[in-house]
C-alpha cells in the first residue's frame, strides 16, 4: 500500500483545507527566515556601507543621527562646525586620513557633498574613469549615482536644494562630471562628490539674495564651516579614546559608526526576537489547523480505514497515511515560505540599496532551509501523532456496520 499516493488523494479532496495550512504555514517560515536573514546580514552591511570611515565629528547632539546623516546619509543635517577647528581635531597620530563634508544640495535623490579629495582616501576608493575635481562645480560621482542618473564623463547637472524631490533647482550653478569612482559598496556610491567651494558659492549667492530681497546690506562672509568631518583610524585602539575625547571638545561630538550600529542592533534585539515569535506563532497556528483537519479526516473516512485493515493494511501502513499527509502540508508550506522570502527578500535588499546604501544578499542559504524544514517536519509529525495513533487504532467492526 503506497501512504504517500493515499495521502496525497485524501488531501486533494479536502484542498480548501490544505491549501489553508500551507498558506498560514509559509508566512511562518517566511518570517522566520527573514528574522535569521536579517540578524546574519544587516550588521556586515552596515559596515560595508560606512566604509572606511571610523569616525565623524560632527555638533552636539545625537551620535546615532550624526552617522545616519553624514556617513549613510539618510538624514538632513543638523548644523554646521568650524572647519579650521575640526580639522585641527583630526591631526592626530592615531587617525590616517580626514576630509571635511559639506551637505546641503542633492540631484535625483543623490545627495551632493562638498569635500576634499582626501574623503578618497577614507574611503579608499579608486577613479574607475576621468579625474578628480579641479574647481569649483566640477563633480564626481559615485558608482551608483552615475548609473541612477545616466550620467558621464562631460556631462552637466544642476543640482536642487535639499533631499526633497521638487525643490529649488540651482540651474545658475551647473555642475560638470569629471570622474566616476568604481564600486566601493558604501554609501560614497551614492554621492556625488565636489569642491568645498562649490558649495560655499551657492550658499553665499543665496544669502545675498535673501538680503537684497529684504533690503539688508549683503552679508559678510562668515569663516568656513562643514557639516562634518570623516575620519579614518590608523589604529583600532583609537576607537577607545578619540569619541570620548571629543565629546569633551566644546561645539563638537564624536560618533564610531561601528559602535552606534552595534547600539542600534541591542535596541532592536526586542523587535527581532517579537518578529521571530510571530512567525513561530504563524507556524503553531498552521500545525494546530494540520492537526484539527486530520483529526476530523480520519474521523470520517473511518470505515475506509477499516476496509484498508480488512484487506491485510498494518495499522503502522495506516498511521503512515496521516504522518504523510502532515508532511505534504509542511514540504508544500516550507517551499512556498521560501518563495515568498525570496520575493520579499530581494525587493527588500534592492530598496535598502537605493535608499540606505546597505547592499547585502537578502537570500537565504541551504542551511537556513534545510533547518527550517527540519523544524518543520519535526512539528508536522507532532501534530500527526494523534490522528496517526487514531488511524492505527481504525476499528475493523466499522465496515461491517449497515
Amino acid at each position: 500500500m503506497n501512504g504517500v499516493r493515499l495521502g496525497f488523494a485524501f488531501l486533494l479532496r479536502r484542498w480548501g483545507q490544505a491549501l489553508l495550512c500551507v498558506l498560514i504555514g509559509a508566512l511562518g517560515v517566511a518570517a522566520v527566515l527573514m528574522v535569521t536573514v536579517a540578524e546574519r546580514e544587516l550588521p556586515p552591511a552596515a559596515q560595508r556601507a560606512f566604509g572606511g570611515v571610523d569616525l565623524v565629528i560632527g555638533p552636539k547632539g545625537s551620535s546615532l543621527d550624526l552617522v545616519l546623516c553624514c556617513v549613510l546619509h539618510v538624514s538632513e543635517p543638523r548644523g554646521l562646525i568650524p572647519l579650521a577647528d575640526a580639522m585641527a581635531i583630526v591631526r592626530h597620530p592615531l587617525i590616517r586620513s580626514a576630509a571635511p563634508i559639506a551637505l546641503g544640495d542633492s540631484i535625483g535623490g543623490s545627495r551632493i557633498a562638498g569635500t576634499s579629495p582626501a574623503i578618497l582616501s577614507v574611503y579608499k576608493a579608486e577613479l574607475a574613469a576621468g579625474a578628480v575635481w579641479a574647481a569649483p562645480f566640477q563633480a564626481v560621482l559615485g558608482a551608483q549615482a552615475a548609473r541612477t542618473l545616466k550620467l558621464k564623463i562631460g556631462d552637466k547637472f544642476a543640482g536642487s536644494h535639499g533631499l526633497a524631490a521638487g525643490s529649488e533647482i540651482h540651474a545658475e550653478f551647473p555642475y560638470t562630471v569629471t570622474g566616476i569612482l568604481r564600486p566601493t559598496g558604501s554609501a560614497l556610491d551614492r554621492l556625488v562628490l565636489t569642491s568645498l567651494e562649490s558649495v560655499y558659492q551657492i550658499h553665499h549667492h543665496h544669502e545675498r539674495e535673501e538680503a537684497e530681497a529684504k533690503g539688508d546690506p549683503p552679508p559678510e562672509a562668515a569663516p568656513p564651516a562643514a557639516t562634518a568631518v570623516v575620519a579614518a583610524f590608523r589604529s583600532p585602539i583609537a576607537m577607545a579614546s578619540l569619541p570620548r575625547l571629543i565629546d569633551a571638545t566644546p561645539g563638537f561630538s564624536g560618533a564610531s559608526p561601528v559602535m552606534e550600529s552595534a547600539r542600534l542592533v541591542r535596541a532592536g534585539r526586542p523587535v527581532i526576537m517579537a518578529a521571530l515569535a510571530i512567525g513561530v506563532m504563524f507556524a503553531i497556528i498552521a500545525a494546530a489547523t494540520a492537526a484539527v483537519a486530520l483529526t476530523a479526516a480520519i474521523g470520517a473516512r473511518t470505515r475506509d480505514l477499516a476496509l484498508l485493515r480488512v484487506l491485510g493494511a498494518h495499522p503502522y501502513e495506516l498511521a503512515w497515511i496521516a504522518v504523510a499527509e502532515a508532511w505534504m502540508l509542511s514540504l508544500a508550506a516550507t517551499l512556498f515560505g521560501v518563495l515568498l522570502m525570496i520575493v520579499a527578500g530581494a525587493q527588500g535588499s534592492r530598496l535598502l540599496a537605493e535608499r540606505n546604501g546597505l547592499v547585502f544578499e537578502g537570500l537565504p542559504t541551504l542551511a537556513d532551509i534545510a533547518q527550517v524544514l527540519a523544524a518543520a517536519l519535526v512539528i508536522a509529525l507532532l501534530a500527526a501523532l494523534g490522528p496517526a495513533i487514531r488511524a492505527a487504532r481504525a476499528p475493523v467492526e466499522e465496515i461491517l456496520k449497515p
